[in-house]
């Protein structure tokens, strides 16, 4: 498929796909991307993203973000269009590619909790582009409150992914229920829920750039809340208390549920028996 087919930004300049995986494999893979130029020495006319765990899901969300972002410039908050994205099979695991725009600034580092505050409060309130819990283009659900952040199966609704909380609340013995019908009244909100410093940069103007959509997808606004309160790391704990997000009653019964998915490591329990894993 082409990029308009998904919708992604056209760029005349990129090399074949097959130049790209060489590219890359001639890199490692042990960097977080490398920038692709017309020339060896010309200027920088994209930027790959590359590893096993970049997938099509993460370069649709970061896509449709990226264009709402767009439309709003006074927001102050800028993400990268897509140009291309692909998997390659492997022996051991497809790898996949994020090829996108490349914009020139220096990264955060652990001082700008602040500007990264504000970047995030924009994110948060990004709406999603339907009421289907997840990715852009659907998929599992990558967030803290799984085990290893990945659910065990794709949830067509709201309610589905309600039904699966509550069931492991009742599996545990636990008597509170949650309510996520209620929460999403206004719709599914964006979730970044991996706040690194890395993951952004700050332009001269004061614009932040956001990169790194592979634990961010569109969920029931509680859930930013759960990955905060979840957060273990002194950065998310400095952003959070920076950032103006919705507290629901739910929170501690989401917390409870997601560590009780802990001691059996895996993300079935309680899952309501007419849902199906997805294999992929």
């Amino acid at each position: 498929m082409s990029a308009a087919d998904f919708g992604f930004l056209a760029n005349d300049n990129l090399p074949s796909r097959e130049a790209i995986v060489t590219m890359c494999k001639t890199a490692g893979y042990k960097c977080r991307g490398i920038p692709i130029h017309i020339q060896p020495s010309g200027p920088i006319v994209a930027w790959i993203k590359y590893g096993p765990n970049v997938t099509m899901a993460e370069a649709l969300t970061q896509d449709c973000v990226a264009k709402v972002l767009s439309a709003n410039p006074a927001a102050g908050v800028q993400v990268p269009r897509v140009y291309m994205a692909f998997s390659i099979d492997n022996p051991t695991y497809p790898i996949g590619y994020i090829v996108m725009e490349h914009i020139d600034a220096p990264d955060c580092d652990e001082k700008d909790y602040e500007l990264v505050a504000k970047a995030v409060q924009t994110l948060i309130s990004v709406p999603g582009p339907n009421l289907v819990p997840g990715p852009v283009g659907g998929g599992c659900v990558t967030h803290t409150f799984f085990v290893e952040w990945t659910s065990a199966i794709t949830y067509d609704t709201v309610e589905e992914l309600q039904q699966h909380i509550n069931g492991i609340l009742r599996y545990m013995g636990d008597t509170r229920r949650v309510n996520l019908v209620a929460d999403t009244s206004a719709g599914l909100r964006l979730c970044p829920c991996h706040i690194n410093p890395g993951h952004f940069k700050k332009c001269r103007d004061g614009t932040v750039v956001a990169l790194d959509f592979s634990v961010t997808c569109f969920l029931p606004p509680s859930f930013f809340a759960v990955a905060m309160a979840m957060a273990g790391d002194i950065f998310t704990r400095k952003v959070a208390r920076h950032v103006n997000y919705p507290k629901s009653d739910d929170v501690g019964a989401m917390v409870s549920a997601s560590y009780y998915l802990i001691p059996f490591g895996r993300n079935d329990i309680g899952q309501p028996g007419s849902f199906s894993f997805n294999l992929d």
